[in-house]
């Protein structure tokens, strides 16, 4: 569950956009969902995470979530090509 001001940030290669707020957030989750064809649960520097990729295997993002009181209040996505290149990436 989102919390209310819950913040999302997305790191892509054009640069960092932030969005605030549950609604916004799920909003922008429902648009991208379909951007990939695999996903998993991972652990993003010890945080809950999803690693997602095409079907030949390219990741696509990276996302890390922070949990507080039973809410997700932080969202962190890596969509830059570049970064998730040098990321140390779940086969």
């Amino acid at each position: 569950m989102l919390d209310p001001e819950v913040r999302l940030t997305i790191e892509s290669a054009g640069g960092v956009a932030v969005t605030l707020g549950a609604t916004e957030v799920a909003t922008g989750a429902r648009l991208g969902a379909n951007a990939a064809v695999g996903g998993r649960a991972v652990l993003v520097n010890g945080l809950p995470g999803i690693m997602s990729w095409l079907e030949d295997g390219t990741p696509v993002s990276v996302a890390a979530f922070i949990v507080a009181g039973g809410r997700i209040i932080g969202i962190t996505i890596v969509i830059d090509p570049a970064r998730l290149a040098s990321l140390d990436l779940p086969g």
